[in-house]
């Protein structure tokens, strides 16, 4: 192991004298984002909503002196304070002349300014002109992706000799097309066929397996949004509703409150966070009035069905995997039908807004389930209904939020929030949240330690500090309690949540920092010498140090070190280490990039799992998690063979060297690598 971590020391200080003055790309802020998230959580997220806003103001800058709060929400890395400190400072002292003039705006420093230059513009304000439908089919962007991939080696599932194995080929075929007019008028379409699904043939005749389509029209008269096909729905801080992608804690310490964004498009190939029909939101000078209506198809397992009819009368539970592979999943895919309808009426000002949301979900069979004692106060039945009511408003500098929400059986939860500059250079976020055990919230995705918004009491405390110029120290605690019972834990507990990162900027081009995190919570114990379990506390630490830098005006570097160290308190520790140095060449006179990571790593056991955010191609996430013995090597070419013309081809191996064979069931491969390759094209007219 002293001979890794030789390796990796010698990158991170020989290069790092080499480096030179430049700015960060888009991409490394999008991907810096994308990995707090992916480490905060184990779910299989997609991120293409995140990517596709960002890379939208990458393309068609933001300008911050007509920029609406709305709009400064999407640049995700603003939190409410500085954006309401921005727009104070515009009515105070007129227009910004300069970017950097954001120094002199209360609660932005130089860190937080070269996070958006990527993503804004600072120009006189234009007047707006009116909806041409000419000008749209002029000066509008067609974009045309098609994407395949597989796994190079032979899984289980797709050898001829295996029951019950993959019906379709191991092929991943994506496709994509979207239409865009500045931030007005947005259309498109996105259909995939997963690895093992059937293509044109079998139960697949009409060809791909999902199929995703919208329509979204902006700021039309009174209309401030008109959503057809397939969208998304997020009010408040999620209680009710937040049917998009939702994270909690990062190193974004004070990003805490969601953006509740309303009504809008959904391109993205997650099979689940949408809803399917129309939705619109009218703006009444200060009051915005929303409603949506949504009818789709979803997976469920039958419990009992109808013999002569074939209608669906029972589910013993949802499915969200969105593969369709199997004889079994097939049996899954789309039994009933899911129905949502729901409203909110919202009060804005300059310094305050309240809102109301209701929503309404009901199913054409009843879920049923067999409860286990932690599942006492699960949904189960056929409609549910819940109403929220949220607030955020401005006092001396201290932006205050929260939301108070029921479900149809009466049961509560709340949380409360502030975000405050205590001086320039210390910032503070604290959230208070309190979950009833029976609160009931299908599509509820507030912040939360759990995965769902039950069951939960906390209190997050977070901290932004500059010490000296070029340092930065980022810090949370967050302490929860869960009243009742959960899976894997037989009777109430808690846990408490530790993070620490110090930034230190060498040069405008030379990054680094230190992150420390640990995770104390209650967990089963093995069964002890009277045959029961009791609860244990265990813990979760992570130390991680990342640099990258600039090696000449063609080629950047990132190296990593990463340490984790699992402890239940009745078993020695288990250990784990992640190293990887990446290389990222962008020659200056060809249209060409090429990214590649060489990693190394050593896992006792699953518990000590790492994360890591990989360059891929575009729309493509890869967060695979490193664990056991072994190597990881990638490598992603992209070309852009004219104006109009791009390709991306990427290759990926897991070599492990104390395995001889990977996974299990029908994705088990014989062998001790696994490797991957997926190959893009993009046509823009």
């Amino acid at each position: 192991m002293i001979k890794y971590i030789l390796f990796s020391l010698f990158f991170l200080f020989s290069f790092a004298i080499l480096a030179q003055e430049g700015s960060k790309s888009a991409q490394e802020v999008v991907e810096k984002l994308i990995e707090e998230i992916a480490s905060n959580t184990d779910e299989e997220l997609d991120y293409t909503t995140i990517y596709e806003e960002l890379t939208q103001f990458y393309n068609d800058p933001l300008n911050l002196n007509s920029a609406t709060k709305e709009e400064l929400d999407k640049l995700q890395a603003l939190n409410d304070f500085q954006i309401n400190s921005l727009i104070n400072y515009r009515t105070k002292f007129g227009n910004l002349l300069s970017l950097y003039e954001l120094q002199l705006v209360y609660g932005f420093d130089v860190d937080d300014i070269k996070k958006i230059a990527p993503f804004v513009t600072v120009e006189a304000v234009k007047t707006k002109n009116k909806l041409n439908f000419a000008r749209v089919l002029n000066y509008g962007s067609n974009q045309l992706f098609l994407k395949s991939q597989r796994v190079i080696e032979t899984q289980k599932g797709y050898l001829p000799e295996t029951t019950n194995g993959y019906l379709g080929s191991p092929y991943k075929i994506y496709t994509r097309y979207k239409f865009n007019y500045k931030n007005q008028i947005s259309a498109g379409f996105t259909a995939e066929k997963d690895p093992g699904e059937e293509f044109f043939k079998g139960t697949q005749k009409n060809g791909f397996d999902y199929y995703t389509a919208h329509l979204q029209i902006n700021n039309i008269g009174i209309f401030k949004t008109i959503s057809l096909g397939d969208y998304q729905v997020g009010f408040g801080q999620g209680l009710v509703i937040n049917s998009g992608m939702s994270y909690s804690k990062s190193s974004y310490v004070m990003n805490i409150k969601k953006k509740g964004q309303g009504i809008k498009k959904y391109s993205s190939a997650d099979e689940n966070l949408f809803m399917r029909g129309a939705g619109t939101t009218l703006r009444f000078k200060n009051l915005d009035f929303s409603a949506f209506y949504s009818q789709k198809k979803i997976d469920a397992n039958v419990s009992i069905q109808d013999t002569i009819s074939e209608e669906v009368i029972e589910v013993s539970s949802f499915q969200n995997t969105g593969y369709h592979t199997t004889l079994s999943e097939l049996a899954d895919k789309h039994t009933i039908q899911e129905n949502v309808m729901g409203g909110n009426l919202t009060y804005n000002r300059e310094k305050f807004n309240i809102g109301l949301t209701y929503l309404n979900y009901f199913f054409d069979a009843e879920l049923t389930k067999d409860l286990k004692p932690y599942q006492t106060f699960d949904f189960i039945g056929t409609n549910n209904s819940n109403l929220g009511f949220n607030y955020q408003f401005v006092l001396k500098g201290i932006n205050f939020f929260g939301e108070i929400a029921a479900s149809e059986n009466n049961a509560i939860a709340y949380l409360n929030g502030a975000v405050m500059y205590i001086a320039p250079q210390v910032s503070v976020s604290v959230l208070q949240r309190n979950y009833s055990r029976d609160y009931q919230s299908y599509y509820g995705k507030a912040f939360s330690e759990g995965s769902s918004n039950s069951n939960e009491k906390g209190l997050y405390i977070g901290t932004e500090i500059l010490p000296y110029q070029k340092f930065k120290i980022s810090a949370y605690i967050d302490t929860y309690k869960f009243p009742w019972l959960k899976f894997n834990i037989n009777s109430p507990s808690s846990g408490v949540d530790y993070f620490a990162q110090l930034d230190y900027s060498l040069s405008r081009n030379v990054q680094m920092y230190l992150k420390f995190k640990n995770e104390i919570k209650s967990d089963n114990s093995p069964l002890d010498s009277t045959g029961l379990k009791t609860i244990i506390d265990v813990s979760n630490t992570n130390i991680r140090y990342h640099i990258s830098y600039q090696v000449t005006n063609t080629i950047s570097m990132k190296d990593r070190i990463e340490f984790k160290i699992y402890n239940n308190h009745l078993n020695t520790n288990d250990k784990g280490y992640l190293i990887y140095h990446d290389i990222n060449y962008k020659p200056m006179k060809l249209p060409l990039t090429i990214s590649f990571r060489y990693a190394m790593f050593e896992t006792d056991s699953y518990d000590t799992r790492l994360y890591a955010f990989e360059s891929d191609i575009l729309y493509a996430f890869s967060i695979p998690a490193y664990y056991s013995k072994g190597t990881r090597t990638y490598i992603t070419i992209k070309y852009s063979i004219s104006d109009k013309i791009d390709f991306w081809i990427n290759w990926g191996q897991f070599y492990y060297s104390d395995k001889n064979v990977i996974s299990s069931g029908l994705t088990e491969i014989q062998g001790n690598h696994k490797s991957e390759v997926k190959a893009q094209i993009r046509i823009k007219f």
